[in-house]
């Protein structure tokens, strides 16, 4: 799934080991810094196999796995983001623009002619040329009123739509039909740097318009699409989305004939990939896979530096972590250089903790804010939890005869979350905390444990995106009622959100960076999450696949992925 990128204003969920972003690291005190002699990738690597499409098969099937069957084909409805679903709609939604390994943003001419900020002063103006080619399946021309629809769904405005994110959205104050219907002209309330990342993907304005479309009408499937591909096939009982060309499509042909989506548990895809089965699998932070796909004959690793980082999220509205001495405790107990070491050593990698929710270490901007939050220190733990009222008695702490325990909830298939968890496990027994690990299925991880907060803590991965204040900002803004966007901790101030207002407006790089690391602070003191060590992009594919692999910040046009002729 991790090659599967797309411009998504919101933090982009993956479910398993897969994927996820967020960043977090710090020294561990008694514990020593695990390091490495090699050098993560930088920033700007992408390893795709770069290959011009004149060299390319015209043809063939590009067998793609995935984690678990998606339960909502919109992305911009909370219970969609997920890298599953994400992977499908890749070929299917426009986007405005696509971003290069530096992570500037390209104008996708297939949707837009033009998108250019027009104005700054007195307001912040947008003005976007939609290339009058461009229709929906349905033979709908996208215009207009598909950008208005989508704007009014996600400003946050109506809680009768479950949005994932109002990032950016809610900084609009009109957007309005310009010269004709082709033009769009999006007039910012308050200024808006990373502008280049809304509308990507655009629904249609039939999706937008009623909050029970939005929500509940991409549950089956996409009702319509405008890309390169179309649906072509679903199949519940083999678990396959299969796409097909697009006879509709206006812009340069795809080179494959189809993309086949299957659901595999993601301990299984090696398996897959080896029988020859598949055509490439997310490696991830697991050395055994790793070491099986390099015996693989035909079977090629490529390398990039991706945004993308693994994290302990904590349960602000559990009865235990509702207490932010405690939640500071738990993390205090934690020595993540060792985690960091036992996954990422093995794989020739830095292992060392990630100390920043927001930017990633390979990335400008990048502090370790972590402080004494971050430090292992399993005595302070202790003397914060005797604080706190949780006594220890023999080798567990109890607090008015309730035993101090907590509830780490994982997704079945996947062995990364499993050894980090009993990693987690040994380190909190050592201050008296029980923890009990619970393995549901992958396919019911998020819907009916996360997304609902049925649980005390979690592991998961986050995969970041080309801006790395405003993606995060729907993860850590603090919950409005039930409406948390993607805080599945749940936990959040009205500091932490002007700070994102501010940092999000800021058209001056160092300021914005420094507005960052403010927030990231602010993060750590709320001890919202514990930031694990930045992910791996790790990706095996077969040797002949060609713009595609490990994509770091890009965005590769999906028409261009092919295999090289023979």
């Amino acid at each position: 799934m991790a090659p599967a990128r797309w411009t998504w204003s919101v933090g982009l969920l993956v479910s398993v080991a897969i994927a996820a972003s967020a960043c977090g690291g710090s020294g561990g005190s008694g514990s020593g810094q695990a390091t490495s002699s090699s050098s993560a990738p930088a920033a700007t690597a992408e390893d795709i196999n770069p290959t011009d499409r004149s060299l390319l098969q015209d043809g063939g099937t590009l067998r793609f796995p995935i984690d678990n069957f998606p339960v909502n084909f919109n992305g911009n409805e909370l219970d969609g983001t997920n890298a599953s679903g994400f992977a499908v709609l890749g070929g299917l939604l426009p986007s405005m623009f696509n971003f290069d390994a530096a992570a500037q943003p390209m104008v996708n001419t297939d949707y837009i002619t033009s998108g250019v900020l027009t104005a700054k002063t007195p307001k912040q103006v947008v003005t976007y040329r939609i290339n009058p080619k461009a229709i929906w399946y349905d033979g709908t021309p996208i215009t207009e009123a598909d950008f208005e629809a989508q704007w009014k769904a996600l400003r946050g405005v109506d809680p009768a739509y479950k949005i994932a994110s109002s990032n950016g959205y809610e900084k609009i104050e009109s957007v309005a039909k310009g010269s004709d219907d082709h033009e769009v002209v999006v007039t910012f309330a308050k200024p808006y740097v990373d502008w280049t990342g809304l509308f990507g993907a655009l629904y249609p304005a039939s999706t937008n318009s009623r909050p029970s479309v939005f929500n509940d009408g991409w549950k089956a499937k996409p009702l319509t699409t405008a890309g390169p591909f179309k649906l072509g096939s679903f199949d519940l009982t083999a678990k396959t989305i299969t796409l097909v060309r697009n006879e509709k499509w206006w812009g340069r042909p795809a080179k494959l004939d189809q993309i086949i989506f299957r659901v595999i548990d993601p301990d299984a895809q090696i398996d897959s990939l080896a029988n020859g089965e598949i055509d490439f699998m997310d490696v991830g932070p697991d050395v055994n896979k790793l070491k099986r796909a390099q015996g693989t004959a035909g079977i090629t690793i490529r390398r990039a530096g991706g945004p993308n980082f693994r994290h302990l999220t904590m349960n602000g509205t559990s009865p235990i972590l509702s207490d932010v001495t405690v939640r500071k405790a738990v993390a205090m107990s934690i020595n993540r250089a060792t985690i960091a070491k036992a996954l990422l050593g093995p794989l020739g990698v830095p292992a060392v903790p990630l100390g920043n929710h927001i930017f990633m270490e390979n990335q400008k901007g990048y502090h370790d804010n972590s402080g004494d939050v971050g430090t292992y220190d399993p005595t302070k733990a202790g003397s914060l939890l005797d604080g706190a009222g949780w006594k220890l008695s023999g080798t567990q702490r109890s607090k008015a005869g309730k035993p101090l325990e907590l509830r780490i909830v994982i997704p079945s298939g996947v062995a990364t979350s499993q050894q980090e968890s009993e990693l987690m496990l040994s380190m909190l027994a050592a201050v008296g905390i029980k923890l009990d690990i619970m393995t549901v299925p992958v396919g019911d991880f998020f819907d009916k444990y996360i997304t609902p907060g049925d649980f005390d803590l979690t592991v998961f991965s986050w995969l970041g995106g080309d801006f790395p204040i405003s993606s995060s900002q729907s993860i850590y803004a603090k919950p409005q009622g039930q409406n948390i966007q993607q805080n599945y901790a749940r936990i959040g101030s009205d500091q932490i959100d002007m700070l994102f207002g501010e940092a999000t407006a800021e058209f001056d790089t160092t300021k914005a960076i420094a507005l960052g690391n403010q927030i990231d602070g602010l993060i750590w003191q709320e001890v919202h999450s514990l930031t694990l060590y930045q992910r791996p992009e790790l990706i095996a594919t077969k040797s002949t696949l060609a713009n595609f692999g490990a994509t770091g910040f890009a965005t590769p046009p999906i028409q261009d992925i092919g295999f090289v002729k023979k």
